[in-house]
């Protein structure tokens, strides 16, 4: 791996994968790992062949995935690597997340204009959930009791309860919301909004928008650090990674990135670490 100065950036590159390392940012703002995919991804990726998985969700040793091209979610067996089942949603899945103890998977369907409920220990019967103007991003609470849905057609973010998905409420936010990811402390909301180039941040108990944050052009992706201190923003658009310290609601580092970053998440690696996921 090449070692570069202050601000600039190590890369390893393989076939696949890239890992990227920001050295020394100076500032406070810690060093950065960022992966092309994590293991499980690779594992699902290896598993699923020809199908591509887009985006992955994983409870214990099962994997729930959902592909680019097919209206269905792949629940995968991690360990004996192999497809147990292929369960039908919507159309154009965009997201997908399992509820920390498991019970659900919830899938966005972007052209369907709704939700799918899959009640994991069935496997099967699913609900559907008429939302709306294209649901795209999703996120859960950290304690699992709500979740947050993105309609990039309808520039607002809904807020259901677990598990009877009622509506809580509905947030106005930025043009073109894509990604939200919430705080671990589950007290503040971050939305990417594509098309007004910035960052909605509302409060999880008044709903209340407290600031909007600009960043890079065209934001796809965002997530928030373990310890709830940064909050990182992939920007398609200008191929840049943003920086937020979620304390001050503001930008303090802009990262190049290639390959027009779309997906970001964090993933623990090491003793008390983590690495941005970037695809």
């Amino acid at each position: 791996m090449r070692k570069g100065t202050r601000l600039q950036l190590a890369a390893v590159s393989t076939a696949l994968w890239m890992v990227t390392v920001l050295w020394g940012c100076g500032g406070g703002v810690p060093n950065v790992r960022i992966d092309r995919g994590y293991p499980d991804f690779r594992l699902a990726k290896t598993i699923m062949g020809e199908y591509h998985p887009m985006r992955l969700s994983v409870f214990e040793r099962t994997g729930y995935a959902i592909s680019e091209d097919l209206n269905e979610v792949f629940v995968l067996d991690l360990e004996q690597r192999r497809i147990n089942k292929r369960i039908p949603v919507g159309t154009n899945p965009m997201g997908i997340v399992v509820t920390p103890d498991g019970r659900f998977t919830l899938v966005t369907n972007h052209h369907s204009d709704d939700i799918s409920i899959i009640e994991n220990a069935r496997g099967e019967g699913v609900r559907t959930l008429a939302l709306g103007n294209n649901p795209c991003g999703i996120a859960l609470s950290p304690d699992g009791s709500r979740v947050y849905v993105t309609h990039h057609g309808g520039n607002r973010v809904s807020v259901l309860s677990i598990p009877s998905f009622e509506t809580l409420a509905r947030v106005e936010v930025g043009t073109g919301p894509m990604a939200v990811a919430v705080t671990p402390d589950g007290l503040y909301v971050f939305v990417v909004n594509e098309d007004s180039n910035n960052v909605s941040v509302f409060e999880s108990e008044s709903f209340r928008t407290e600031t909007v944050i600009p960043v890079g052009r065209a934001p796809k992706g965002v997530a928030v650090s373990t310890d709830g201190r940064w909050a990182y923003v992939a920007n398609r658009g200008s191929d840049s990674l943003s920086v937020i310290d979620v304390r001050q609601r503001s930008v303090v580092r802009t990262m190049p990135l290639d390959h027009g970053p779309v997906i970001m998440e964090t993933a623990p690696f090491g003793s008390g670490q983590y690495s941005l996921v970037v695809w």
